[in-house]
């Protein structure tokens, strides 16, 4: 995919008075025969091991594209010429040889070879390298001599001297798509015994089409290494590589009408190769129209009005959804579902209610929000989450809570909740209040309410402890089966059916084997409501029945 970047202001040096020298200016003899001989000496090698890095900015849309090519070859000298190019794009990736006068890639066909001669993929390896790109292309020429007896040598050319080498520059362009060449400049070094270390171009070109024109800078360096060593090529067995037929060439175009949508950000280069040059770019979801493919895996397509080329991986018959990285937190605006995809037919993961914060990590253009849930990605539909928290509706339009009264003022009622929720705070005004006699501290009580909270408004309370009137509390018992113990608590299910509850901090125990769950026992406690209690009652006496 391509990255953005920032282009910045480009400086190209077109003419030779940038170095001083004027623009009319003949090249020194000496000058030129040293960096010719340079230049060819290359081929006088036995062998070549050569890394380049070539990146194309746009400065329309400051979108950069990057390929780099590893290429080993050995035999120069010889009849035994054997190649390994290996090239990787953000494009594709891809490996080819050659040997014994065949050239070895892979296409959409298979592996297949076909025959190629010496000057041909020599050729191919100029068109990467520039080794070709001698004095009479360029407008200036100049060198530097280094303190480590090394030369560097400095050149600009024009449209007008590049002439013919224009086509190897802009591989595939036709007169279609508009193309032309504004500036070339670089940097060759030569270490002291006459070979190239490394050299480094940059071309500034226009593409012009349908009145809409878009400007490039393209720059490669290229490192020659093992320079005056031996070159191994080590290739694969070939065996499995198919002839293909010598009346068939070597890419074939079959044409197609259809709309095609592209996956993810792309290049569109003016020929099925990755060494052409780049016409422009293509955003992820943007639909255009397929004219053909080949059978190397490319697509052509029209744009702006002329053929381009993009890689088969990168269109689609179907329109994608297309995913945008973000960040930040939103907020669930109601409950809502969160899916395994960006569809209502995902798996339900989970549900965030509503105030819920969430972390996401993009967004699609299907109207989902990709979001981290339980360590996992996940989606929520975007309707549902807002960049501000909303206001989490407190309101209870039909509660009921039961537990112990702490507190039992005129018009308030304060209970300790059963559920273990800490205490809760009643408006009692306007309740229908359904008693025994009086409401009581330590009473059992059951509250219908609503309302948003401090304090929540009671419609209906329910107190079924009836009290004595006693001067002193009386003796009561209950007998049961224990049904809950802990070292302090016990509650037991009595034989009218009451579940009640003992505080045993203060009891006496009259059993040989203990207290346990499912045990039958009596259990004594002083009352002032002849029994009525339920909870957090104080046992003075536990008997085993």
């Amino acid at each position: 995919m391509r990255r953005k970047i920032l282009l910045g202001v480009c400086a190209i040096a077109l003419f030779a008075g940038v170095y001083g020298i004027p623009a009319d200016a003949a090249f020194e003899p000496e000058l030129e025969a040293a960096y010719n001989t340079a230049v060819q000496g290359q081929d006088t090698l036995e062998g070549l091991n050569v890394s380049v890095t070539e990146r194309t900015v746009s400065s329309a849309t400051n979108l950069a594209a990057e390929k780099t090519m590893e290429l080993k070859v050995s035999g120069i000298q010889t009849d035994t010429l054997k190649a390994d190019i290996q090239v990787k794009s953000e494009e594709t990736a891809s490996e080819s040889y050659y040997t014994d006068g065949h050239y070895y890639a892979e296409t959409s066909d298979g592996k297949t070879k076909r025959e190629m001669d010496r000057a041909s993929i020599w050729q191919m390896i100029n068109a990467n390298t520039y080794l070709d790109l001698t004095s009479n292309y360029l407008k200036m020429l100049c060198s530097e001599k280094n303190t480590d007896g090394s030369v560097t040598y400095r050149f600009a050319a024009t449209p007008e001297t590049l002439s013919d080498y224009a086509k190897k520059l802009l591989q595939g362009a036709g007169n279609e798509q508009g193309f032309a060449i504004d500036s070339l400049q670089g940097t060759m070094q030569v270490d002291t015994d006459g070979h190239v270390t490394s050299r480094s171009i940059q071309l500034v070109y226009t593409v012009t089409q349908q009145e809409q024109s878009e400007t490039f800078l393209m720059t490669s360096d290229v490192k020659f290494h093992q320079l005056g060593e031996i070159v191994e090529v080590a290739l694969p067995d070939l065996s499995g590589y198919k002839a293909q037929s010598a009346d068939k060439p070597a890419e074939t175009l079959t044409p197609l009408a259809r709309t095609v949508y592209v996956s993810s950000d792309v290049n569109v280069r003016a020929a099925g190769d990755l060494g052409a040059a780049i016409l422009g770019g293509l955003s992820a979801g943007t639909s255009v129209m397929e004219t053909g493919y080949t059978s190397d895996g490319w697509v052509q397509v029209q744009y702006n009005g002329a053929a381009g080329y993009v890689w088969g991986d990168y269109v689609t018959t179907t329109r994608p959804v297309i995913t945008k990285d973000g960040s930040g937190t939103m907020y669930a605006t109601a409950e809502v579902n969160v899916r395994s995809t960006y569809s209502s037919d995902g798996t339900i993961y989970g549900t965030l209610s509503k105030g819920t914060a969430v972390e996401i990590t993009g967004t699609t253009d299907n109207g989902w929000v990709r979001v981290k849930y339980n360590g996992t990605t996940a989606y929520v539909y975007a309707d549902y989450l807002s960049w501000k928290a909303p206001m989490v509706d407190t309101y209870v339009k039909n509660g009921y809570q039961s537990g112990t009264v702490v507190d039992a003022s005129f018009g308030v009622l304060v209970i300790r909740r059963d559920d273990g929720g800490g205490e809760i705070t009643f408006n009692t005004t306007y309740a229908q209040l359904n008693l025994k006699d009086t409401i009581e501290t330590g009473d059992w009580v059951e509250v219908s309410y609503s309302g948003a909270g401090a304090p929540y408004t009671a419609s209906t309370v329910n107190d079924y402890t009836r009290h004595v009137n006693a001067a002193e509390p009386q003796s009561v018992s209950a007998e049961g089966v224990i049904t809950s113990l802990t070292p302090d608590t016990m509650q037991i299910l009595d034989t009218n059916g009451i579940c009640r509850e003992f505080d045993l901090s203060e009891s006496e125990f009259e059993m040989a084997d203990g207290l346990y769950e499912g045990k039958y026992v009596i259990v004594y406690w002083m009352s002032r409501t002849n029994g009525a209690e339920t909870k957090d009652i104080p046992a003075f006496r536990v008997q085993g029945a």
